[in-house]
């Protein structure tokens, strides 16, 4: 697809991911209906050593010198290259989408197909189910759906339930200096069964959830069985909503309603800090049955995107 006329095709510079942001807001914005923050920072992607935004980066710059639109691709080790596209919404309607989808594509072709154990690789990239044109466009490369991820929401104006610990299990917030490497062994312990799990270093783990310019571990709460560590709730406060980073419970506590409480805890105390309304984002196949679970907490499925994926050649 050739760039509308004036349009320049370039590597984003170190100083530009304020710029990138914006456009991120933007979309999410628009799609959303209301002000809104993007959940990926650009800023704390640019950090992960991993990430090479001279090489998997891309953005569009309009006749004026506004950045238009932005694009990645995302190298993990596992199965599933993920990646992503943006137009900001002043500027789509001029195939910038389908410029960012050309280099994406051309960037993955260039990626071994396979793992280092010969498992065959996938492209995967997520599109709303407001996002008509970006649907129609990924069909036509080949993509096909492979799973639901859906956006989920709960107002805390509304009657809150207070959190009921199972018998055993003993709540505590987060212990500064303390619980990092616990709560990081946990995570790695939960999630390791799930879609696009990737072991993370706990320094790059930290990064994202301690160190983030908006992480706020006074938030945390922690269910604990005697010594062990059970679950976790790390919300992320925010201006126009709270988000729910991660949550998690290990295997062997599962079933008990700790998740359940986990939120319900993590919503009144997001609630006393001025936040009305939560969101998380999570897999709808996913192996813990988590949508039901959320549902049973009181969120409903606000938004619907579907993974689509398409194999490497």
């Amino acid at each position: 697809m050739p760039l509308p006329e004036g349009y320049i095709l370039r590597r984003p510079r170190p100083d530009e991911a304020p710029a990138i942001q914006a456009i991120l807001d933007a979309c999410e914005t628009a799609d959303a209906g209301e002000p809104r923050r993007h959940t990926t920072d650009v800023g704390t992607e640019w950090g992960d050593p991993k990430c090479r935004p001279e090489e998997d980066w891309w953005v569009a710059v309009s006749p004026d010198g506004d950045l238009a639109a932005a694009g990645w691709v995302w190298r993990q080790t596992t199965a599933e290259i993920t990646a992503d596209h943006y137009v900001h919404p002043s500027h789509c309607g001029r195939g910038l989408g389908d410029v960012m989808l050309d280099v994406i594509e051309a960037r993955t072709a260039e990626l071994p197909p396979r793992t280092p154990e010969g498992v065959a690789r996938r492209v995967v990239v997520w599109v709303g189910d407001q996002d008509a044109a970006r649907r129609v466009s990924l069909e036509r490369r080949g993509f096909g759906v492979a799973r639901q991820w859906f956006e989920m929401t709960i107002d805390l104006e509304d009657d809150l339930e207070a959190p009921v610990w199972p018998a055993g299990i003993v709540a505590r917030r987060h212990r500064p200096g303390i619980d990092e490497e616990a709560v990081y062994r946990a995570a790695e312990e939960a999630f390791v069964e799930h879609f696009l799990y990737e072991p993370w270093p706990y320094d790059e783990w930290r990064r994202v959830f301690v160190d983030a310019p908006d992480a706020d571990t006074a938030l945390w709460w922690l269910a604990w069985d005697g010594n062990e560590l059970t679950g976790f709730v790390l919300p992320f406060p925010g201006d126009n909503g709270a988000q729910i980073g991660n949550l998690a419970v290990r295997m062997p506590w599962r079933g008990r309603g700790i998740a359940r409480a986990l939120l319900h805890a993590a919503f009144g105390t997001l609630r006393q800090r001025g936040q009305a309304v939560v969101r998380l984002y999570v897999d709808a196949q996913n192996v813990t049955n988590a949508v039901r679970v959320y549902e049973s907490a009181g969120m409903r499925v606000s938004r619907r995107f579907d993974v689509m994926e398409k194999p490497l050649a």
